[in-house]
């Protein structure tokens, strides 16, 4: 609420008017950025899913990079620290973003993560949990980014993006790896 509509208007460049003829409130105004940053973008990265050939590793290893090259790293992160901080405030627009945002990255996700259990790349792991466990990693250095800045550091060193999540991916890897079984091609 602290974002009034004549900074939006005077950031695009029209008037406030103009901002309520196209958006009737603030929330319609979030729920349009949304769709065009975000829930807009699922088709393209789902075929970006379905065309990789690599292994299940490198397309995780892909797929958190590309999160942090498109989401994490820009101003559109502020969206998810937004949504966490003021979810119980207005129910309405954490329903919306859960059903246009959560539901398909996380069904993405574990799309991804079924394709290793499938060709024997990944154990039979517990999918849900697991692609809440790399969410939280990527949440948590974009938050850090928001909130602190990537300049500060954090339990003494400063965060790399890059560094961050091949160590997150590697950690991940030890563990859902399967050791015994040839991977599919």
């Amino acid at each position: 609420n602290a974002l009034r509509v004549t900074e939006v208007a005077e950031r695009a460049g029209v008037s406030k008017g103009t901002v309520f003829l196209y958006f009737p409130s603030k929330e319609e105004l979030l729920k349009a950025v949304v769709r065009h940053n975000l829930s807009g973008r699922f088709p393209e990265w789902h075929q970006e899913f379905e065309r990789f050939e690599g292994s299940t590793a490198d397309m995780l290893r892909y797929c958190m990079r590309m999160w942090w090259a498109r989401i994490g790293s820009t101003k559109i992160s502020g969206i998810s620290k937004l949504m966490m901080q003021e979810a119980k405030n207005f129910p309405e627009l954490a329903a919306f973003y859960q059903a246009e945002v959560m539901v398909p990255a996380t069904t993405l996700m574990s799309d991804i993560l079924r394709r290793g259990v499938q060709r024997g790349e990944l154990n039979d792991i517990d999918i849900p949990n697991t692609v809440m466990s790399i969410m939280a990693s990527l949440l948590f250095l974009s938050m850090w980014s928001q909130s602190y800045g990537l300049d500060r550091p954090f339990c003494g060193s400063l965060i790399s993006p890059d560094v961050f999540i091949d160590h997150q991916s590697n950690l991940l890897f030890s563990g859902i790896e399967s050791k015994g079984s040839v991977p599919c091609a």
